[in-house]
């Protein structure tokens, strides 16, 4: 199909080529007992100002079981992961109008280790009386997979970043590492 992606290439010739997916032992496919047991139940924002990217990205995200909630601005972002709050992870698009995707990751971050200087002070609100450490995962969503790109979403502190339309590997590989990776809200 076109256009033509990396992963999806490389998928059809490991099919072609009777290889097998290290994953779900599958040819070539990530199935979505694995994506769906790492997303099953998980509460993820996802940001983007585009109507039909935000549906495209929150059916996706659903398709694997999360629990989706949609927000068209990094305003409303900030103002949803303001900690404490519910969510496991958000979806980040990094180019909107009005406040990109990077400006709104510096501020969560900037809240989060606010609320971070607190708790080590032992004045946590009470919904955080069990939390160490708050940090939420953030994913940018770009069209634009280049490196400096990569460069600019890590010096935010983002997680890590998928490309718009997600792929089934890639989106696998980024959560994992992620959900796996990351003492986020506890």
């Amino acid at each position: 199909m076109k256009p033509l992606r990396a992963s999806m290439l490389q998928a059809s010739l490991r099919r072609a080529l009777g290889g097998v997916d290290k994953v779900n032992g599958k040819n070539g496919v990530v199935g979505n007992s694995a994506l769906g047991s790492l997303l099953h139940k998980r509460q993820i924002i996802v940001v983007d100002d585009n109507v039909v990217n935000l549906k495209v990205a929150a059916g996706a995200l659903k398709k694997y079981g999360a629990e989706v909630i949609c927000a068209d601005s990094g305003k409303k972002a900030i103002a949803l992961l303001k900690p404490p709050h519910s969510f496991d992870a958000c979806f980040m698009d990094i180019q909107m109008p009005e406040m990109d995707g990077f400006e709104a990751t510096k501020r969560i971050r900037m809240m989060e280790r606010e609320l971070n200087e607190r708790i080590e002070r032992g004045e946590a609100p009470p919904e955080c009386a069990n939390v160490r450490r708050w940090r939420t995962p953030i994913l940018a969503m770009t069209a634009d997979v280049i490196q400096a790109t990569c460069e600019q979403c890590l010096k935010c502190e983002m997680d890590g970043y998928v490309s718009k339309p997600f792929e089934g590997e890639q989106l696998y590989r980024e959560v994992t590492r992620f959900f796996q990776s990351h003492d986020h809200v506890q």
